[in-house]
């Protein structure tokens, strides 16, 4: 465990910008799509699942003070099972990165530049996040604590700006909201990002006060700001046209105009949202590297950031095009991410409930 730890606003900045990350540029079009007018509500009661998971994820590490994600499944499940499922969580940690990796790639090629190799962005962005993963967390959430209110102005000043085109016909399209169906067909909202937060108790005992507070705050704050993204995105630019684009948002600013000598406005603003993006890869690079260390007992990071930048780049490759990659989003992510963010858990849970009963029937 790093020596090192972490303010409560620090762990809340951290957990924003995890929860936020990729989630603007991936979600707002597909829950649209499958949610309609009412896409927006998708994201607050996944928010509200987020909270009631964060929950399950605090009592646990407060039952293990001390110890990170990998060293409870040690305690608990002892070496040797302990091992093989922190190396599951390894590889799931592994996975986010090479997918939020995919991301910006995607996101750069397509939206600013077209002729730039995928590579080339994988391997930019890979080589900073492994330095600020060599340098550890509290680096990582010192940039957060600047990134947050920085990105709050920069994204939400020029959502006011387009105002002058809100329509509140864009919300009355006619239909009946089935809310079990509607949930049954937005929960990939459920599990990206908030299964993925199961991330962060590699961290938790970093913080040595108001831990509850920071990640439920966090994640509720972050959940509201992506149902609100969503919300403006239907009334600016309509249900059709919205689920119909790859990025809504970046053609709210693409689209937006504050005197005649003034364009291309998106292109900052676009940057400005991949500095969150960088964050969440970074802190899950860390927390991969971290992982693996405690398991494998290693003492230098380095020995381990360094090599992942060629197996998360590669990895990133597995997805041919972001159709297909969206598509495996919608279909298959959920059900990916729930033995990891609500299985394991549990089962940690009982298995600590039980020997402490053992071991209170032994007494």
């Amino acid at each position: 465990m790093e020596q090192t730890s972490l303010s409560p606003f620090q762990m809340f900045c951290v957990v924003t910008c995890f929860i936020v990350g990729t989630t603007f540029i991936m979600l707002p079009n597909a829950t649209i799509s499958d949610a309609k007018q009412y896409g927006w509500i998708v994201h607050l009661w996944s928010a509200f699942f987020g909270v009631l998971i964060g929950l399950v994820w605090i009592y646990i590490s407060r039952k293990h003070p001390g110890l990170s994600l990998v060293q409870i499944l040690g305690k608990v499940f002892g070496k040797y099972v302990g091992g093989i499922i922190s190396v599951c969580y390894i590889v799931f940690f592994l996975q986010i990165a090479a997918w939020v990796t995919r991301n910006i790639s995607d996101y750069m090629h397509i939206t600013m530049m077209p002729r730039t190799p995928p590579t080339i962005f994988h391997l930019m962005a890979l080589m900073v996040c492994s330095y600020a993963a060599v340098k550890g967390i509290r680096s990582i959430a010192l940039v957060s604590i600047f990134i947050v209110p920085y990105i709050f102005m920069s994204f939400w000043i020029p959502y006011t700006v387009m105002l002058n085109e809100w329509d509140w016909r864009n919300f009355r399209i006619p239909g009946d909201f089935h809310v079990w169906q509607a949930i049954a067909d937005t929960k990939y909202a459920l599990g990206f990002p908030f299964l993925e937060t199961v991330a962060c108790m590699m961290i938790f005992p970093l913080v040595q006060a108001r831990l509850k507070t920071a990640v439920l705050s966090g994640t509720a704050f972050a959940g509201i700001q992506i149902a609100l993204s969503v919300f403006f995105a239907i009334g600016i630019l309509g249900v059709y046209r919205s689920s119909h684009l790859l990025y809504p948002e970046y053609t709210i600013f693409r689209e937006m105009e504050f005197s005649s000598f003034i364009e291309h406005l998106e292109s900052i603003i676009s940057i400005n949202m991949l500095l969150v993006v960088f964050v969440k890869l970074s802190a899950i690079y860390y927390f991969a590297v971290t992982a693996i260390c405690q398991v494998f007992s290693i003492r230098s990071r380095a020995v381990v950031a360094i090599p992942l930048i060629w197996v998360i780049s590669a990895y990133s490759l597995l997805f041919s095009n972001i159709t297909e990659n969206a598509e495996w989003i919608h279909d298959y992510l959920f059900i990916y991410y729930v033995p990891f963010g609500v299985g394991f858990p549990v089962l940690l849970l009982l298995f600590t409930w039980f020997r402490k009963e053992r071991s209170e029937s032994a007494a």
